[in-house]
């Protein structure tokens, strides 16, 4: 009798999933490092049935729908995300993202305004560091300039044209993806008539090695 109860013991040791949510996470980290995301997803699956309030694996798991074009999904999960935590910065801001993949700008600009309140403002805000003493967050913030180029596209997009300029007028003062924003302010001018300023900013993203500044520049500089 004491035989199968122990018998029966090992069986149910080695049935059991002793793994935790970081444990499958860390797993699909691996997977993705090797581009595997449909397999990191279904071990991020696990990962978050065992605790659904893991961020960090509901945030992979959105990036890699976001990759597989699966944009819906993604957004899914950063709704949950933000219903956890409402002040993280990087959800705002790739829910906003998904939203301009699905052509859906009026609702990204909500959330890139959404992800700058979550900074402070436009014109003071912080951006968070490591800190070893105390959890500051500063893996879900995201550097202003990056949420007003995002911001940037969206506006130009509807329209939007001055406000757009102003954003990518930011990013250009911190140098942020200088040959995109070179890019778009570029054609932002184009808009206005001013073909001459427009110019001047596609040959200089042209030199950065923008890839769509060349044809701009065949069509309306030559």
């Amino acid at each position: 009798m004491k035989r199968i109860i122990i018998i029966l013991c090992f069986l149910t040791f080695i049935s059991c999933d002793f793994k935790s949510s970081e444990d499958y996470n860390a797993l699909a980290e691996k997977l993705e490092q090797e581009e595997r995301y449909s397999e990191a997803i279904k071990l991020l699956d696990i990962a978050i049935e065992k605790d659904p309030e893991n961020i960090y694996a509901l945030t992979n798991r959105a990036v890699d729908k976001s990759i597989l074009e699966n944009y819906r999904g993604a957004i899914e999960d950063y709704n949950k995300i933000i219903e956890i935590d409402s002040d993280n910065t990087l959800a705002f801001l790739n829910r906003g993202k998904n939203k301009t993949r699905l052509e859906d700008y009026q609702g990204a600009i909500k959330d890139f305004e959404k992800a700058i309140k979550t900074k402070g403002s436009e014109m003071l805000y912080v951006n968070k560091v490591e800190n070893s003493i105390i959890e500051t967050g500063f893996e879900f913030d995201v550097a202003m300039e990056e949420i007003r180029y995002e911001r940037g596209i969206a506006r130009y997009n509807i329209d939007s044209l001055k406000l757009a300029f102003d954003d990518f007028n930011f990013c250009l003062e911190k140098s942020f993806l200088k040959p995109e924003s070179l890019y778009w302010r570029g054609i932002i001018y184009m808009s206005y008539g001013m073909k001459n300023e427009g110019c001047i900013d596609l040959n200089e993203a042209n030199k950065l090695k923008n890839p769509e500044a060349q044809k701009m520049i065949n069509e309306y500089c030559k």
